[in-house]
């Protein structure tokens, strides 16, 4: 095992030598630079939705209602895409995503309706759960062990950069233009995306024969824990943990906007400000996170992120002005910044290559299942005691997915241990059971 004792100590020179070490991945980078461009997408409505719903006279809990819907529909997806991509091969469900994702955005610029928006924010969530589960299933399989959480890390600083440019690209395109032409401008991206997956990057997970058909049953047996890890403790810790803390982002994103908003009469261009600059700490913060959690423990990094997060979420009704908002929520991102990469990167070191697809759908699934959740139950919260009271909840949930961690998840070892490996240990585990008492 790496343990980091013998090598360099961490700075900037040692995180830029890391991050360029990562560009070794060809593929690596051209499924990087694809999440870019979906997740300027993503950011070009994210923060105006509730806005948006707001204005049509829409109540806290169906603005909530509304934000959740994509995750609704992801959750469904994304177990789905985690078997595709075990079943036909990685490559060929990430393209087909990424061209469902390009015809989407081009919906969106045609949208006239809050129904309209409605179905296709579900569409999103559909091509999302295709995509998203795959993409770090692939990331795990190309990616070597020691390296996979600055992969995992580099993943997330996609998500960040195109949140944090998504909300400016797309204020300073309706202010010039039109909303619309933003969504357009993104499908056409979105569609180059699809064509680079298509012919620059390679299959890595080859089906060596067609399998038969299987039965409903059969297929569900395929995710029972011990067939895809031969660590199910930790991970049904880190994806407990994992669903505490995408809970608190979930009720964070939509309620912060009408919060903003109407409790302390925030301009929609202060709140654009306030969502660039979570996607800037994110982008900061996030690869330096995963060198850290490769040398000095993911575990360790998980506990002290999740913990800030938890703390200065139940903080935010108590900014007295905007200045002091920005400042909670500059140190909440943080918290949440280093600890979200960790989380993938346990899964996929916890997974074997054949099985890694439904680790990482099982993964999706909970931190799906934690937005939909977390959107509803804000916005419900929100209606029934006053706009502060989902920032508590928040709180009140991050601190209980710390308890969790501390007494499910062991800190992973295995930096070094590679898939065949774990693939004999599985295979040793499954013969046992096989033989009658």
């Amino acid at each position: 095992m790496k343990d980091g004792s013998e090598s360099q100590p961490i700075g900037l020179k040692l995180l830029v030598s890391e991050f360029r070490m990562m560009l070794k991945y060809r593929d690596l980078t051209v499924l990087n630079f694809a999440i870019l461009v979906s997740m300027i997408g993503f950011g070009l409505i994210m923060p105006f939705i509730p806005i948006y719903a707001d204005d049509f006279g829409a109540s806290d809990f169906e603005i909530g209602l509304m934000v959740g819907l994509f995750a609704v529909v992801r959750l469904i997806f994304s177990p789905i895409g985690g078997w595709t991509a075990d079943r036909i091969g990685r490559k060929p469900s990430m393209v087909f995503a990424m061209f469902l994702y390009s015809v989407n955005m081009a919906l969106f610029g045609f949208a006239d309706s809050l129904y309209e928006l409605f179905v296709y924010r579900a569409l999103q969530g559909a091509a999302s759960g295709l995509m998203w589960p795959v993409a770090m299933t692939y990331i795990g399989d190309v990616v070597e062990e020691e390296d996979r959480g600055k992969a995992m890390a580099l993943y997330a600083l996609m998500f960040a950069t195109g949140t944090a440019i998504g909300p400016l690209l797309g204020g300073a395109i309706s202010t010039y233009y039109d909303i619309s032409v933003a969504f357009f401008v993104t499908a056409g991206m979105a569609l180059i995306s699809a064509f680079m997956l298509l012919f620059m990057v390679k299959e890595s997970h080859h089906v060596e024969k067609a399998q038969e058909r299987i039965g409903f049953r059969e297929a569900l047996g395929q995710f029972r824990l011990h067939r895809i890890t031969t660590h199910p403790r930790t991970f049904t810790g880190i994806s407990i943990g994992s669903f505490t803390a995408f809970f608190g982002m979930a009720v964070l994103y939509p309620m912060l906007p009408i919060y903003g908003r109407n409790n302390m009469n925030l301009s929609d261009l202060d709140i654009g400000i306030l969502f660039t600059i979570i996607g800037a700490i994110q982008v900061i913060f996030m690869f330096p996170a995963g060198v850290f959690g490769d040398r000095i423990g993911k575990k360790k990094i998980m506990l002290l992120g999740c913990g800030i997060a938890a703390l200065f979420s139940g903080i935010i009704p108590l900014s007295p002005n905007y200045a002091v908002l920005i400042t909670i929520i500059v140190i909440y991102t943080f918290g949440r910044s280093i600890a979200r990469p960790q989380f993938p990167a346990v899964i996929s070191m916890l997974t074997r290559k054949e099985t890694r697809g439904k680790g990482m759908g099982i993964y999706t699934l909970a931190q799906n299942l934690a937005f939909a959740l977390g959107s509803t139950a804000g916005g419900y919260v929100s209606g029934l005691w006053g706009r502060e009271y989902p920032f508590y909840l928040a709180a009140v949930v991050g601190l209980a997915g710390l308890v969790i961690i501390v007494l499910f998840v062991e800190e992973v070892v295995t930096v070094g241990e590679s898939d065949k490996e774990r693939d004999n240990e599985t295979m040793a585990l499954q013969e046992t059971e096989s033989v009658p008492e």
